[in-house]
């Protein structure tokens, strides 16, 4: 399998079926085909636009985009209307989650994890938490802040044991979907 097929393969696992993913697209089949692609097309974005840290196997995945002179697209123009295709008639939860979204992104300069993916089968064995720390270590080093939305109690949790905080109330996405914590973790 060729690193990047890895590294999607990585995040669909990590994300796929995730309270967040199914309030997106709740039939699995169409929201593994729609993320499988998303994640594809984000991960070729950011090799131009950011950075992706790996583990070395490929089993952890880290997003990382600039925000040192604006909010950041994860995705180019091309990227979001393909996006948007793909999900079809359940476009209009991408497109409100979205401006939720940039609603809410701090306009001061900072790097931004757009998504940090663990493969389920070593979630728990600290390998997020290592990994994250280490790209936070060169983050302070920098003197460059980060922010991030978490998409759980578990993962909000993690990165508050890693210096972040909760940046505001929670964004409550719209018939019952989940929380997102905005967070936000100054150079240390």
């Amino acid at each position: 399998m060729s690193t990047e097929n890895q590294r999607v393969r990585t995040l669909l696992r990590a994300f796929g079926d995730d309270a967040f993913a199914q309030w997106l697209l709740p039939d699995q089949e169409h929201r593994h085909h729609v993320y499988r692609e998303w994640f594809t097309m984000v991960l070729a974005h950011t090799a131009t636009a950011g950075r992706v840290i790996t583990s070395e196997d490929d089993l952890a995945v880290q997003v990382w985009l600039s925000a040192r002179t604006g909010a950041p697209d994860m995705l180019d123009e091309a990227g979001v209307q393909r996006l948007l295709e793909l999900a079809g008639r359940r476009a209009h939860r991408f497109r409100e989650f979205a401006a939720m979204s940039a609603e809410r992104h701090p306009r001061e300069p900072h790097e931004y994890l757009a998504l940090i993916g663990v493969d389920p089968a070593v979630q728990g064995t600290g390998v997020g938490s290592r990994e994250l720390g280490e790209t936070l270590r060169r983050l302070d080093a920098d003197g460059l802040p980060s922010y991030l939305e978490a998409s759980s109690t578990r993962s909000r949790n993690l990165y508050l044991r890693l210096g972040f905080q909760l940046l505001g109330a929670p964004i409550t996405l719209p018939d019952e979907g989940p929380h997102l914590y905005p967070m936000w973790r100054p150079a240390q």
